[in-house]
């Protein structure tokens, strides 16, 4: 059974993040092992698998990054573990450009950094709606060297926030 099949979602990129919560809580509350303490050891077993499996499908459903690579897995097309990098030149410069913007932040630029910030965000709201676009068009190459993107900005991201804690805390 697959991650949406153990939510009862459908296999699509946007979903309801409500919806996602809510199964947890409930299928939690079915599987947790805690529930299972008196029994046999082969059903506690059994139920500690069905719990971390279900905490699996909730962290994968969650994230965008790991759902859109989920449904490329589902679709035959594991970028999980490839060593591949992008070929796309101008994203990689643009990924050098942001890099050096973080570096040369300061404790003056609190605007700045948080244009920027704003500016990251858009950019992976556009990564989403590509790769949703991309997933049901079943591109699923072009999907995948979207993902990768998606998972620079979103390490970009935390990179910018940890440098607000730095600076700011």
């Amino acid at each position: 059974m697959n991650y949406f099949q153990l939510f009862s979602l459908p296999a699509e990129f946007s979903i309801d993040q409500n919806s996602v919560a809510h199964c947890y809580r409930e299928l939690q509350k079915q599987y947790h092992p805690d529930k299972f303490v008196m029994l046999s050891d082969a059903e506690r077993l059994t139920a500690m698998q069905k719990s971390t499996e279900i905490n699996d499908a909730y962290q994968t459903l969650k994230n965008s990054c790991l759902r859109a690579q989920y449904l490329l897995l589902l679709a035959g097309f594991d970028i999980a573990l490839e060593q591949k990098t992008l070929q796309d030149t101008d994203f990689l410069m643009q990924q050098m450009e942001w890099r050096e913007t973080i570096e040369s932040f300061t404790q003056d630029d609190e605007d700045e950094i948080e244009a920027f910030a704003e500016n990251i965000q858009q950019q992976v709201n556009d990564l989403e709606s590509t790769i949703e676009q991309q997933l049901v068009a079943e591109s699923l190459e072009a999907a995948a060297d979207s993902v990768r993107k998606l998972k620079f900005m979103l390490k970009l991201q935390t990179e910018l926030e940890q440098l607000e804690e730095k600076l700011f805390d």
